[in-house]
């Protein structure tokens, strides 16, 4: 142990620090400590106590003295061609906050719910504060978007069902509880909270069996003893919306986020018993995330609180 420590201090003390590397190649380029001194902004003894420590720590011969000037070596130039990519690097960092957008393309997958009525305002407020990002933001199913995060197709997935995919990680952003959605003047409207006995032979619309809500809502009604009178299936809470609000019945629906868009016509109010949902952001499960989707994420984090939904 005691070795492998010690062999670790040396590799560290033999370490060239880049202070020392910026004093290396300003004595190359100017031959004088006094003129390197003055580049770098210090003392002509701090530029010859870097070569001077440089130098024992190499165990090198780094400059030849002739006369009033320094020659480099053979090392010192090798020394210094290696570290260019470091400043190089530390340029580029340096115009960093500048240039991090810059042709960057964020692929985004989502429902149509989510897209239409949640992303689409924070899209435009987004591109706003960050407009060299170039957006693509696909709509699909919330299996789409995990696959497609999954198989690298989509940097960020936005769902609203469990992301039970190895190659993914999803972060939750949402909880919420199913609602009855009906028009404003409906009768139910009156109770603080509507059960499947409430609402009985009231024409019912709903979404399609390939959701997984579907089958919890069926389950709901059974345990009542209540056969649903449905009406219409659709496959978007959109469309399911527009028939609500042209009076066609009443649906149980996740609130989030169509809530936001509705408007006064529409009346929404908790079903019994409670039908819990969770929307995430879907990241790969591997690898870096990309940077632009992570910032993406921490926006629409903090701007949903200003979203209003409707009452």
């Amino acid at each position: 142990m005691r070795e492998t420590d010690s062999d670790d201090e040396n590799t560290r003390s033999s370490r060239p620090s880049v202070r020392e590397l910026e004093v290396l190649h300003a004595v190359i380029t100017t031959r004088k400590t006094t003129a390197a001194a003055q580049r770098l902004g210090v003392s002509q003894p701090a530029v010859s106590r870097a070569i001077g420590a440089l130098e024992a720590r190499l165990g090198r011969e780094l400059f030849i003295r002739d006369g009033g000037r320094l020659v480099p070596t053979a090392d010192a130039f090798a020394l210094d061609a290696e570290a260019a990519p470091i400043f190089s690097a530390l340029e580029r960092l340096a115009e960093w906050p500048n240039v991090r957008t810059a042709g960057t393309i964020l692929r985004i997958l989502a429902p149509p719910t989510i897209a239409h009525t949640f992303l689409a305002p924070l899209v435009v407020r987004f591109m706003k504060v960050e407009p060299e990002v170039r957006i693509q933001l696909e709509i699909g199913r919330s299996g789409d978007a995990v696959n497609a995060v999954a198989d690298g197709t989509a940097d960020l997935g936005v769902v609203d069902v469990p992301a039970a995919h190895f190659g993914v990680r999803a972060e939750p952003f949402r909880q919420s509880v199913a609602h009855v959605m009906m028009p404003a003047d409906h009768a139910l409207t009156a109770k603080d909270a509507v059960t499947p006995a409430d609402i009985g032979e009231t024409p019912l619309i709903q979404v399609t069996r390939r959701f997984s809500a579907r089958a919890r809502l069926e389950r709901a009604f059974s345990d009542y003893g209540v056969e649903p009178r449905t009406v219409l299936e659709a496959g978007t809470v959109q469309f399911l919306t527009e028939m609500v609000r042209a009076g066609l019945g009443v649906a149980v629906v996740n609130p989030f986020p169509i809530a936001y868009v509705t408007g006064a016509k529409i009346a929404f109010r908790p079903f019994s018993p409670q039908i819990e949902y969770e929307s995430s952001f879907i990241f790969p499960a591997v690898g870096g995330n990309l940077p632009v989707a992570r910032r993406f994420v921490d926006f629409v984090r903090t701007e949903q609180t200003t979203l209003v939904p409707a009452s």
